[in-house]
Protein backbone atom coordinates (compact mmCIF):
# COMPACT_ATOMS: atom_id res chain seq x y z
CA UNK A 1 0.00 0.00 0.00
CA UNK A 2 1.06 3.55 -0.78
CA UNK A 3 1.30 6.60 1.10
CA UNK A 4 -1.17 8.04 -1.18
CA UNK A 5 -3.41 4.64 -0.28
CA UNK A 6 -2.94 4.82 3.50
CA UNK A 7 -3.88 8.48 3.87
CA UNK A 8 -7.28 8.05 1.80
CA UNK A 9 -7.76 4.56 3.79
CA UNK A 10 -7.36 6.99 7.09
CA UNK A 11 -9.43 9.68 5.88
CA UNK A 12 -12.25 7.76 3.91
CA UNK A 13 -14.80 8.44 6.60
CA UNK A 14 -13.66 12.29 7.46
CA UNK A 15 -13.62 13.41 3.73
CA UNK A 16 -16.88 11.40 2.56
CA UNK A 17 -15.09 9.32 -0.22
CA UNK A 18 -18.21 7.01 -0.73
CA UNK A 19 -19.67 10.33 -2.41
CA UNK A 20 -17.72 9.91 -5.36
CA UNK A 21 -18.47 6.19 -6.19
CA UNK A 22 -14.66 4.73 -4.76
CA UNK A 23 -16.03 2.20 -2.30
CA UNK A 24 -13.23 0.76 -0.52
CA UNK A 25 -11.36 -0.90 -3.20
CA UNK A 26 -9.03 1.22 -5.90
CA UNK A 27 -6.27 1.77 -7.57
CA UNK A 28 -4.00 4.69 -7.61
CA UNK A 29 -1.63 5.51 -10.31
CA UNK A 30 1.38 8.08 -9.12
CA UNK A 31 2.82 10.90 -12.18
CA UNK A 32 6.15 11.63 -12.40
CA UNK A 33 6.13 15.86 -13.15
CA UNK A 34 8.02 16.52 -16.66
CA UNK A 35 8.70 20.02 -15.62
CA UNK A 36 11.44 20.87 -13.40
CA UNK A 37 9.71 23.81 -11.66
CA UNK A 38 7.11 21.51 -10.84
CA UNK A 39 6.69 21.32 -6.95
CA UNK A 40 4.50 18.10 -6.21
CA UNK A 41 3.54 14.51 -6.96
CA UNK A 42 0.52 13.97 -8.01
CA UNK A 43 -1.55 10.32 -7.98
CA UNK A 44 -4.58 9.90 -10.28
CA UNK A 45 -6.96 8.08 -7.99
CA UNK A 46 -9.46 4.87 -9.71
CA UNK A 47 -12.03 2.93 -8.69
CA UNK A 48 -11.09 -0.34 -9.27
CA UNK A 49 -11.35 -1.78 -12.84
CA UNK A 50 -12.96 2.00 -14.12
CA UNK A 51 -10.90 3.69 -17.24
CA UNK A 52 -11.70 7.42 -15.33
CA UNK A 53 -10.22 8.51 -12.07
CA UNK A 54 -12.67 9.93 -9.34
CA UNK A 55 -9.78 11.80 -7.52
CA UNK A 56 -6.30 13.69 -7.52
CA UNK A 57 -4.32 13.45 -4.34
CA UNK A 58 -1.41 16.20 -4.35
CA UNK A 59 1.81 15.93 -2.25
CA UNK A 60 4.70 18.43 -1.92
CA UNK A 61 8.01 17.07 -2.97
CA UNK A 62 9.66 18.64 -0.33
CA UNK A 63 9.20 18.80 3.15
CA UNK A 64 7.54 21.78 4.49
CA UNK A 65 6.64 22.98 0.92
CA UNK A 66 2.72 23.56 1.33
CA UNK A 67 1.95 26.72 0.36
CA UNK A 68 0.95 25.82 -3.47
CA UNK A 69 -1.41 23.24 -2.07
CA UNK A 70 -3.09 25.40 0.48
CA UNK A 71 -3.44 28.12 -1.94
CA UNK A 72 -5.46 25.92 -4.73
CA UNK A 73 -7.75 24.38 -2.06
CA UNK A 74 -8.28 28.38 -0.64
CA UNK A 75 -9.11 29.26 -4.55
CA UNK A 76 -11.05 26.60 -5.36
CA UNK A 77 -13.22 26.57 -2.31
CA UNK A 78 -13.44 30.56 -3.01
CA UNK A 79 -15.03 29.60 -6.33
CA UNK A 80 -17.29 27.28 -4.95
CA UNK A 81 -18.49 29.83 -2.52
CA UNK A 82 -18.71 32.29 -5.47
CA UNK A 83 -21.24 29.85 -7.67
CA UNK A 84 -23.07 28.62 -4.38
CA UNK A 85 -22.05 25.29 -5.08
CA UNK A 86 -19.59 23.06 -7.67
CA UNK A 87 -18.09 24.87 -10.13
CA UNK A 88 -18.52 23.58 -13.89
CA UNK A 89 -15.02 23.12 -15.08
CA UNK A 90 -13.29 23.39 -12.15
CA UNK A 91 -12.21 20.68 -9.37
CA UNK A 92 -13.75 20.34 -6.49
CA UNK A 93 -12.08 20.38 -2.79
CA UNK A 94 -12.58 17.02 -0.98
CA UNK A 95 -10.09 17.75 1.59
CA UNK A 96 -6.57 19.22 3.41
CA UNK A 97 -4.92 17.36 5.68
CA UNK A 98 -1.69 17.67 7.28
CA UNK A 99 0.49 14.30 7.02
CA UNK A 100 3.65 15.68 9.03
CA UNK A 101 5.48 17.84 7.27
CA UNK A 102 3.23 17.73 4.20
CA UNK A 103 -0.17 19.40 3.20
CA UNK A 104 -1.99 16.68 1.29
CA UNK A 105 -4.60 17.90 -0.99
CA UNK A 106 -7.47 15.80 -2.44
CA UNK A 107 -9.68 17.20 -4.73
CA UNK A 108 -12.40 15.45 -7.69
CA UNK A 109 -10.58 14.51 -10.88
CA UNK A 110 -11.64 16.48 -14.13
CA UNK A 111 -12.75 14.42 -17.45
CA UNK A 112 -12.77 14.91 -21.26
CA UNK A 113 -10.76 15.15 -24.35
CA UNK A 114 -7.36 16.50 -23.30
CA UNK A 115 -6.58 20.40 -25.39
CA UNK A 116 -3.78 19.43 -26.88
CA UNK A 117 -1.83 21.09 -29.48
CA UNK A 118 -3.04 18.60 -32.07
CA UNK A 119 -7.16 19.48 -30.69
CA UNK A 120 -6.40 23.09 -31.02
CA UNK A 121 -5.53 22.93 -34.74
CA UNK A 122 -8.30 20.66 -35.63
CA UNK A 123 -10.74 23.18 -34.20
CA UNK A 124 -9.25 26.94 -33.46
CA UNK A 125 -12.80 28.70 -33.44
CA UNK A 126 -13.91 25.53 -30.90
CA UNK A 127 -11.05 26.50 -28.98
CA UNK A 128 -11.23 30.17 -28.47
CA UNK A 129 -14.76 30.31 -27.67
CA UNK A 130 -14.32 27.08 -25.20
CA UNK A 131 -11.92 29.51 -22.95
CA UNK A 132 -13.12 32.84 -23.64
CA UNK A 133 -16.45 31.64 -21.76
CA UNK A 134 -14.46 29.79 -19.30
CA UNK A 135 -12.17 33.20 -18.78
CA UNK A 136 -15.34 35.08 -18.81
CA UNK A 137 -17.38 32.74 -16.27
CA UNK A 138 -14.50 33.41 -13.70
CA UNK A 139 -15.67 35.81 -10.57
CA UNK A 140 -14.75 39.33 -9.64
CA UNK A 141 -13.35 39.68 -6.36
CA UNK A 142 -13.02 43.44 -5.76
CA UNK A 143 -14.47 46.20 -7.86
CA UNK A 144 -11.93 48.59 -9.77
CA UNK A 145 -12.20 51.13 -7.24
CA UNK A 146 -11.34 49.30 -4.54
CA UNK A 147 -8.56 47.94 -6.02
CA UNK A 148 -6.43 50.45 -6.06
CA UNK A 149 -2.98 48.61 -5.02
CA UNK A 150 -3.38 46.37 -8.24
CA UNK A 151 -0.42 47.46 -9.42
CA UNK A 152 2.32 47.40 -6.53
CA UNK A 153 0.87 43.99 -5.72
CA UNK A 154 0.14 41.93 -9.50
CA UNK A 155 3.23 43.49 -11.09
CA UNK A 156 5.56 45.73 -8.72
CA UNK A 157 5.96 43.57 -6.31
CA UNK A 158 6.53 39.99 -8.59
CA UNK A 159 9.31 41.95 -10.39
CA UNK A 160 11.28 42.93 -7.18
CA UNK A 161 11.32 39.63 -6.20
CA UNK A 162 12.45 38.09 -9.73
CA UNK A 163 15.32 40.69 -9.48
CA UNK A 164 16.63 39.81 -6.58
CA UNK A 165 16.91 36.14 -7.47
CA UNK A 166 20.79 35.02 -7.47
CA UNK A 167 22.88 34.40 -10.16
CA UNK A 168 21.29 36.86 -12.39
CA UNK A 169 22.82 39.25 -15.49
CA UNK A 170 22.23 42.87 -14.97
CA UNK A 171 20.33 42.49 -18.28
CA UNK A 172 16.92 41.08 -15.84
CA UNK A 173 17.18 44.45 -13.91
CA UNK A 174 17.20 46.72 -16.66
CA UNK A 175 14.09 44.83 -18.14
CA UNK A 176 12.53 45.17 -15.19
CA UNK A 177 12.92 49.08 -15.37
CA UNK A 178 12.17 49.24 -19.17
CA UNK A 179 8.93 47.07 -18.46
CA UNK A 180 8.60 49.57 -15.21
CA UNK A 181 8.61 53.16 -17.94
CA UNK A 182 6.62 51.06 -20.54
CA UNK A 183 3.32 50.08 -18.25
CA UNK A 184 3.45 53.61 -16.60
CA UNK A 185 0.32 54.22 -18.06
CA UNK A 186 -1.47 51.34 -16.39
CA UNK A 187 -0.14 52.40 -12.79
CA UNK A 188 -3.09 54.77 -12.68
CA UNK A 189 -5.74 52.32 -14.72
CA UNK A 190 -8.85 51.21 -12.84
CA UNK A 191 -8.97 47.35 -13.08
CA UNK A 192 -11.20 45.02 -11.27
CA UNK A 193 -9.87 42.18 -9.12
CA UNK A 194 -10.94 38.91 -10.87
CA UNK A 195 -9.66 34.79 -10.03
CA UNK A 196 -6.97 34.23 -12.01
CA UNK A 197 -5.82 30.26 -13.40
CA UNK A 198 -2.08 31.77 -14.47
CA UNK A 199 -1.53 28.90 -16.30
CA UNK A 200 -3.97 27.70 -19.17
CA UNK A 201 -2.76 25.60 -21.36
CA UNK A 202 -1.83 22.06 -21.82
CA UNK A 203 -1.80 19.32 -19.99
CA UNK A 204 -3.96 21.77 -18.05
CA UNK A 205 -7.04 21.88 -20.10
CA UNK A 206 -9.86 19.23 -20.91
CA UNK A 207 -13.02 19.88 -23.46
CA UNK A 208 -16.23 17.91 -22.78
CA UNK A 209 -18.56 16.54 -24.75
CA UNK A 210 -20.16 19.45 -25.99
CA UNK A 211 -17.17 22.05 -25.86
CA UNK A 212 -16.90 23.49 -22.40
CA UNK A 213 -13.68 23.62 -20.59
CA UNK A 214 -12.70 21.63 -17.58
CA UNK A 215 -9.22 23.33 -15.94
CA UNK A 216 -7.10 21.50 -13.46
CA UNK A 217 -4.02 22.50 -11.40
CA UNK A 218 -4.75 25.58 -10.05
CA UNK A 219 -1.66 25.71 -7.96
CA UNK A 220 -0.40 29.62 -9.35
CA UNK A 221 -4.44 30.64 -9.19
CA UNK A 222 -4.98 34.29 -7.33
CA UNK A 223 -8.10 35.39 -6.04
CA UNK A 224 -6.81 38.93 -6.87
CA UNK A 225 -5.45 38.77 -10.98
CA UNK A 226 -6.02 41.34 -13.83
CA UNK A 227 -8.50 41.43 -16.06
CA UNK A 228 -7.05 39.72 -19.28
CA UNK A 229 -4.41 38.13 -18.02
CA UNK A 230 -5.67 34.19 -18.25
CA UNK A 231 -7.12 35.03 -21.65
CA UNK A 232 -3.21 36.65 -23.05
CA UNK A 233 -1.84 33.35 -22.05
CA UNK A 234 -4.34 30.85 -23.15
CA UNK A 235 -4.72 32.28 -26.51
CA UNK A 236 -1.08 32.82 -26.88
CA UNK A 237 -1.09 28.92 -26.22
CA UNK A 238 -3.63 28.61 -28.94
CA UNK A 239 -1.66 30.24 -31.56
CA UNK A 240 1.37 28.46 -30.73
CA UNK A 241 -0.82 25.33 -30.98
CA UNK A 242 -2.11 26.07 -33.96
CA UNK A 243 0.86 27.42 -35.94
CA UNK A 244 2.92 24.12 -34.39
CA UNK A 245 5.21 26.87 -33.15
CA UNK A 246 8.01 24.64 -30.72
CA UNK A 247 10.83 26.75 -31.00
CA UNK A 248 11.46 30.41 -29.22
CA UNK A 249 11.73 31.81 -31.99
CA UNK A 250 8.32 30.01 -33.57
CA UNK A 251 6.55 30.94 -30.59
CA UNK A 252 7.40 34.50 -31.16
CA UNK A 253 6.31 34.42 -34.82
CA UNK A 254 2.83 33.23 -33.03
CA UNK A 255 2.95 35.59 -30.92
CA UNK A 256 2.95 38.21 -33.59
CA UNK A 257 0.34 36.22 -35.40
CA UNK A 258 -1.97 36.16 -32.40
CA UNK A 259 -1.19 39.79 -30.91
CA UNK A 260 0.76 41.72 -33.53
CA UNK A 261 -0.86 44.84 -35.79
CA UNK A 262 -4.02 43.00 -37.38
CA UNK A 263 -3.52 39.95 -34.75
CA UNK A 264 -6.60 37.75 -34.69
CA UNK A 265 -6.39 37.38 -30.39
CA UNK A 266 -7.22 41.11 -30.20
CA UNK A 267 -10.74 40.68 -30.82
CA UNK A 268 -11.71 38.20 -28.18
CA UNK A 269 -9.03 39.60 -25.96
CA UNK A 270 -10.80 43.33 -26.22
CA UNK A 271 -13.92 41.74 -26.13
CA UNK A 272 -13.39 40.47 -22.92
CA UNK A 273 -11.86 43.85 -21.19
CA UNK A 274 -15.13 45.53 -22.45
CA UNK A 275 -16.80 42.95 -20.21
CA UNK A 276 -15.17 43.48 -17.55
CA UNK A 277 -15.35 47.19 -17.53
CA UNK A 278 -12.13 47.82 -18.78
CA UNK A 279 -10.68 50.23 -21.14
CA UNK A 280 -9.47 48.49 -24.97
CA UNK A 281 -7.38 51.10 -25.63
CA UNK A 282 -5.08 49.62 -22.65
CA UNK A 283 -4.98 46.29 -24.55
CA UNK A 284 -1.36 46.23 -25.44
CA UNK A 285 -0.34 47.67 -22.47
CA UNK A 286 -2.32 44.92 -20.76
CA UNK A 287 -0.55 42.03 -22.76
CA UNK A 288 2.39 43.17 -21.52
CA UNK A 289 2.16 43.31 -18.35
CA UNK A 290 0.39 39.58 -18.41
CA UNK A 291 4.39 38.23 -19.79
CA UNK A 292 5.95 40.37 -17.15
CA UNK A 293 3.96 38.91 -14.48
CA UNK A 294 3.89 35.76 -15.88
CA UNK A 295 7.71 35.96 -16.20
CA UNK A 296 7.79 36.64 -12.73
CA UNK A 297 5.98 33.51 -11.05
CA UNK A 298 9.87 31.80 -11.69
CA UNK A 299 11.00 34.23 -8.52
CA UNK A 300 8.47 31.63 -6.48
CA UNK A 301 8.61 28.35 -9.12
CA UNK A 302 12.21 28.23 -8.40
CA UNK A 303 12.25 27.69 -4.67
CA UNK A 304 13.90 25.25 -3.33
CA UNK A 305 15.73 23.75 -6.57
CA UNK A 306 18.71 22.89 -6.00
CA UNK A 307 21.49 24.79 -7.72
CA UNK A 308 19.66 27.93 -7.21
CA UNK A 309 21.99 29.44 -4.72
CA UNK A 310 23.57 32.41 -4.51
CA UNK A 311 26.17 32.81 -7.35
CA UNK A 312 24.94 30.11 -9.07
CA UNK A 313 24.65 30.74 -13.23
CA UNK A 314 21.43 28.56 -12.98
CA UNK A 315 18.87 30.99 -12.43
CA UNK A 316 20.04 32.75 -15.21
CA UNK A 317 20.13 30.09 -17.55
CA UNK A 318 16.23 29.17 -16.14
CA UNK A 319 15.16 32.34 -17.16
CA UNK A 320 16.97 32.25 -20.81
CA UNK A 321 15.48 29.29 -21.16
CA UNK A 322 11.23 30.02 -19.83
CA UNK A 323 9.08 30.41 -22.96
CA UNK A 324 7.27 33.05 -20.84
CA UNK A 325 10.43 35.08 -20.26
CA UNK A 326 11.12 35.26 -23.79
CA UNK A 327 7.93 36.50 -24.67
CA UNK A 328 8.37 39.25 -22.12
CA UNK A 329 11.26 40.36 -23.34
CA UNK A 330 9.96 40.22 -27.17
CA UNK A 331 7.08 42.55 -25.97
CA UNK A 332 9.46 45.28 -24.21
CA UNK A 333 11.93 44.86 -27.13
CA UNK A 334 9.42 45.55 -29.59
CA UNK A 335 7.58 48.52 -27.67
CA UNK A 336 11.20 50.16 -27.45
Amino acid sequence: MTFIDAFLQAHYEEFGLDRYGLGRQWESILLTPRFPTSRHVVALVFKSGSREPRLVVKVPRQAGDNGSVRNEAAVLRELALAAGGATTGVPEVVGLQEAGPYTVFVETALTGTPLDPRQVAEDLPRAVSAGTEFVRSLPCTRSAPENTDWYERALAAPLEALAALPGQHADTERLVERTHELLAPLRDALLPAVVEHGDLSHPNLFLKEGGGLQVVDWERSRTDGIPGHDLVFYLQYLSESNERAFSRREQLVAFEKAFGRGGWALAPLQGHLDFRGVDTALVQLLVAASWARSAATLAYRLQGETGMQAGSTAVQAALESDRDFWLWRHVVDRAA
